[in-house]
């Protein structure tokens, strides 16, 4: 029930700004929290949707008939958007990567989205509350509005209820603190009328674009996914109001061209945040492999396919009596007994055509010149 509360007041706030007509808005975050609640929750939150959307369309316009057309288009956009996003973007990990977001927009933003439009129209339209000389102008509205919703909303509920992140240190706090007030302050200057009247002729959109991008890069998904909504919130205010760049003489049409401005600003922050977190995670693994290899009991030497060694753990320092400083820049043959020259060749060539050398018993020479039994396993990286 708590679910369909959210909805129904979610709903309620967004078909205040329907314009076109009193059952199509171009602001309709249900769409962005019904996404949320599946990919949470599972698919099977899908009677919550059902009765919150029915409940806001019979309590605005149309019939019984008309309401239940369209609460089964909200709910099958759902259902559709969440089955597509497990299928072919990830599931639960879908904002966890740049590519898999791009899916998520395409498919559950651009396809799951557009049957809800279709039969929501086409309900109004059966039903007789709406003229199919204007189905073209509703469907647009209808369906811009669920995608908007899907693609801002979704990620910020998502990434709350689901990123762990670790505690921020008191600077890093402030310094988020800041982003997200110029994120009010440029809001404000763009699209609310704030700053020096001379200004206010200028098209100025374009200072949104560096706090998201700082956002994205120093924070990560999760906080520039908030910068995003906190700044399509100043927007939606400012432009009904007839302020920024997108404000017409018709409150839809502005609000569309808005929409379409905020869902190009989450593409482009959101993958961006996405790459910046995957960069993070593989440095991490990268770090961690490396300790694995430094603190080995077992030698472990890096070298090019022209045999100079590249780098040296401290298992091979034991073993053989160089340090690394000594050995790295040297030839491998440094360790490679005279007599068993001709053997550096014949793998380096097996190494050139991406074979792996596997096992191979021979012996090696250490620093003190003292000749040693070694199992050697050298792979192509």
């Amino acid at each position: 029930m708590a679910l369909t509360g959210v909805y129904f007041v979610a709903g309620k706030l967004g078909l205040s700004l329907a314009f076109v007509h009193a059952s199509a808005t171009a602001v309709w975050p249900p769409t962005g929290i019904a996404l949320a609640a599946a990919l949470l929750y599972g698919p099977t939150v899908w009677p919550a949707i059902f009765l919150g959307a029915f409940l806001v369309n019979l309590t605005t316009a149309g019939s019984v008939a008309s309401s239940l057309g369209i609460a089964s288009g909200n709910t099958l956009e759902m259902v559709i958007g969440v089955w597509l996003v497990n299928r072919w973007a990830g599931g639960r990990e879908v904002f966890l990567g740049a590519r898999s977001f791009f899916a998520f927009a395409g498919l559950a933003g651009g396809a799951g989205t557009a049957v809800s439009a279709t039969l929501g129209v086409a309900s109004l339209a059966l039903s007789g509350y709406a003229s199919w000389s204007r189905f073209g102008e509703i469907w647009l509205t209808w369906w811009l509005g669920d995608m908007a919703g899907a693609l801002v909303v979704t990620p910020v509920l998502f990434l709350w209820a689901t990123d762990r992140m670790k505690p921020l240190t008191r600077p890093a706090t402030l310094e988020l603190a800041l982003v997200l007030a110029s994120v009010v302050l440029v809001g404000g200057v763009v699209f609310d009328g704030l700053g020096p009247g001379w200004m206010r002729g200028y098209p100025l959109e374009f200072l949104c674009i560096p706090p998201l991008l700082f956002a994205a890069f120093r924070f990560g998904p999760r906080q520039a996914a908030t910068c995003v909504a906190l700044l399509a919130l100043l927007a939606i205010i400012g432009t009904l109001a007839g302020h920024g760049p997108f404000a017409r003489d018709s409150q839809n049409e502005s609000l569309l061209l808005l929409q379409a401005f905020l869902m190009t600003l989450t593409i482009v922050t959101f993958p961006l945040a996405a790459v910046v977190r995957e960069h993070e995670r593989t440095e991490a693994a990268l770090a961690r492999t490396a300790a694995i290899v430094a603190f080995s009991d077992d030698a472990i030497i890096g070298k090019t396919l022209d045999g100079v060694i590249t780098s040296w753990n401290e298992g091979a320092e034991r073993l053989y009596g160089y340090a690394a400083a000594e050995a790295i820049g040297w030839p491998i043959s440094l360790v490679i007994p005279h007599e068993l020259s001709h053997e550096l060749p014949e793998i380096l060539e097996r190494l050139r055509r991406g074979e792996r050398v596997e096992h191979f018993e021979t012996k090696r020479v250490a620093k003190n010149g003292r000749h040693i039994d070694v199992s050697v396993t050298i792979s192509p990286v």
